[in-house]
Order: C-alpha cells, then sequence, then structure tokens
C-alpha cells in the first residue's frame, strides 16, 4: 500500500467494514466504497491499487484492533485461568461483532497462503495461549503435555463456537470454553475448584 492520510483511510475502511459485513466479496465494489466514505471515486484509487489490496488494509487493521483488546484483557486478568477466559470473551466478542472478517481471512488465505498481514496476529495469538498453558506447566498448575496441539485444539474450537453455536450465545461461554478446555465436558470435572486446580 502506498503512503496514506490516517483521516481518509480511515473513513474509507470504514465504508468498506459496513459493506462487507453485508454483502460477499465479489458484490462490494470500489466506487460503493467511495460513495459511503464520501470521497470521490478517483480517490480510493489513490490509496489503494484495487479491491484486494483495501481488503489487505482491513485485515491488517483488524488484527491490529483484535491484538490491542486481547493485550488489554491480559492486563486486567490476573490468574491463568483468568488470562484464558479473558483471551476467549475477546475473540469471541471481537468476531461476533465483525462477522464478515472471518470472510477475509479465508480469502486472503486461499490467495496468499500464509503471507498476509492476519499471519501475525494469528502468530501472536499463538504464542500468548501456548506460553500460558506452558507456564502454568512450570507452576504445576496444570500437567499439559503437548502445549503446540492443545493451543491449536483452543483456538480452533473458538473459531467453530463462532461459526456453528447457536445465538445468543450466554455470558458464561468463555467461563464454559476454558473449563471444558482444560477439565473435559464431564459436569463433575468442570465444577472443579480453579482457585486450587490440583485438588
Amino acid at each position: 500500500m502506498r503512503t496514506k492520510k490516517p483521516e481518509q483511510v480511515e473513513k474509507m475502511l470504514n465504508a468498506a467494514v459496513g459493506l462487507f459485513g453485508t454483502q460477499r466479496f465479489h458484490e462490494v465494489r470500489m466506487e460503493d466504497v467511495a460513495a459511503r466514505a464520501g470521497v470521490g471515486k478517483g480517490t480510493i484509487y489513490r490509496y489503494f491499487e484495487d479491491k484486494d489490496e483495501l481488503y489487505l488494509a482491513m485485515l491488517q487493521r483488524a488484527g491490529q484492533h483484535l491484538a490491542e483488546r486481547i493485550s488489554r484483557g491480559q492486563e486486567q486478568a490476573e490468574t491463568l485461568i483468568g488470562k484464558l477466559e479473558a483471551f476467549v470473551a475477546v475473540v469471541i466478542e471481537f468476531f461476533d461483532e465483525q462477522p464478515h472478517v472471518f470472510d477475509l481471512i479465508q480469502r486472503a488465505d486461499a490467495l496468499r497462503g500464509a503471507d498476509t498481514p492476519w499471519r501475525t496476529t494469528r502468530d501472536e495469538a499463538i504464542r500468548l495461549v501456548r506460553h500460558l498453558l506452558n507456564d502454568a506447566n512450570l507452576r504445576g498448575e496444570f500437567a499439559i503435555a503437548d502445549s503446540e496441539t492443545a493451543t491449536l485444539m483452543l483456538l480452533g474450537g473458538i473459531r467453530s463456537v463462532l461459526r456453528f453455536r447457536s445465538k445468543p450465545y450466554p455470558a458464561s461461554l468463555p467461563g464454559d470454553i476454558v473449563q471444558m478446555f482444560l477439565f473435559g465436558a464431564d459436569k463433575e470435572a468442570m465444577t472443579r475448584d480453579f482457585a486450587n486446580p490440583c485438588k
């Protein structure tokens, strides 16, 4: 992407988010984005070469916003369980608010493989969860044999919940996901005392 003026770029990206949130990728036209942003058609092409570049910019911005929200959630949580629940809650809230981001990620992955703006966000999320699980192992809070696989299972599980679970989501959903992930779906196991996980 070329050098951009933040104010105009934000207006165009916000307009694009609104359109991609209600239409399929091929239905969104650059002139529609320009009109919704209140700029001339030529202006949008001054900043973005084509629609692919526009949606990659949307992905980059979405990734930055998600990373910032995850960071704030981690800062506010004190325990390992709290940090995992905060992570799950932020991811669910983010994608529930912006479901079109899923489609943008899939399209970018299909066209560009791993070389997309979302890769940084994805890698940071994987590193964070894996770090939390490894830290729990070191402290003796849990005995997770394979933190790499466990991390991918948690992230994949969150994605499946977002895609297929009926709405509205219960307020307890982030905690329920973490409980099932750590202790299994058995109801008795899920009543385990989080304050004393080794009991």
